[in-house]
């Protein structure tokens, strides 16, 4: 599936033909920029749901795990104690209006529990988000700096490694808005249990290499407005190299 996506800090101007592409108009990417419309160093993110969001009650999320360990996150966080929640872009808002955040998660000092919420501050040339990209009120995309989905290392933790980890796991939600500091209440997530069990496991993601990653939503009940129809990931890599 190609999507081309039209952000602020990307000027897009392509005079030629249109090509149709999930029931609506695309255009074919400019030289320069990868899949999903995403410049080098970039990585694009589509969200679609099955019927137009609902802000006032959810948030819609992509969690990655950027750590190098390779667990999926998942929605029994009980039993998984958070593993795999690393950094979060989500999606939240009001009736009228809604925003991107981008979230790491700070596990605890000591023992298990709950990660603390560090929102990370980025400028709109590291995180660009179009809330209805599809025209629809289903889709919503961001483009984000690849870099800055490593957060940053709170004190007094270890310094980070000399080479980041270039192999990534991920998981997409949509959660109810009535807690707050990622106590949410999950309403699907990408396994075909959406919610609960069974949960979905994630494909090895090379964030050193290019592609374009997509994958459909199978859990069928619950609220139109919170289910993941499909979510899309592509990797423009400032300098591709193939992972070790």
């Amino acid at each position: 599936m190609h999507k081309a996506a039209g952000f602020g800090f990307v000027a897009i101007s392509v005079v030629g033909l249109s090509v149709c592409a999930c029931g609506r108009q695309v255009t074919p990417n400019p030289p320069g920029l990868g899949a999903g419309g995403a410049p080098p160093g970039y990585v694009a993110l589509f969200f679609d749901v099955a019927q137009p969001f609902n802000f006032t009650n959810y948030e819609y999320m992509f969690v990655f795990n950027t750590s190098g360990s390779g667990v999926t996150s998942s929605t029994d966080t009980v039993q998984t104690n958070w593993a795999g929640y690393r950094i979060a872009l989500i999606a939240r808002g009001n009736a009228g209006a809604s925003s991107a955040e981008l979230v790491q998660f700070v596990p605890p000092k000591a023992g298990k529990g709950p990660p603390g919420w560090l929102l990370l501050h980025t400028t709109p040339q590291q995180l660009s988000y179009n809330p209805d990209s599809n025209g629809a009120g289903t889709e919503f995309s961001m483009i984000v700096e690849k870099s800055v989905l490593f957060g940053i290392t709170p004190s007094p933790s270890p310094p980070p490694t000399p080479t980041p980890p270039s192999v990534w796991a991920f998981n997409a939600f949509s959660a109810g808005t009535s807690a707050s500091q990622g106590q949410w209440v999950f309403a699907d997530s990408l396994g075909s249990g959406g919610p609960v069990d069974p949960q979905f496991v994630s494909p090895k993601l090379c964030f050193t290499e290019p592609f374009q990653y997509t994958h459909y939503g199978t859990y069928m009940q619950g609220d139109p407005t919170a289910q993941i129809v499909s979510v899309e990931i592509a990797n423009n890599p400032a300098s591709p190299s193939p992972c070790p």
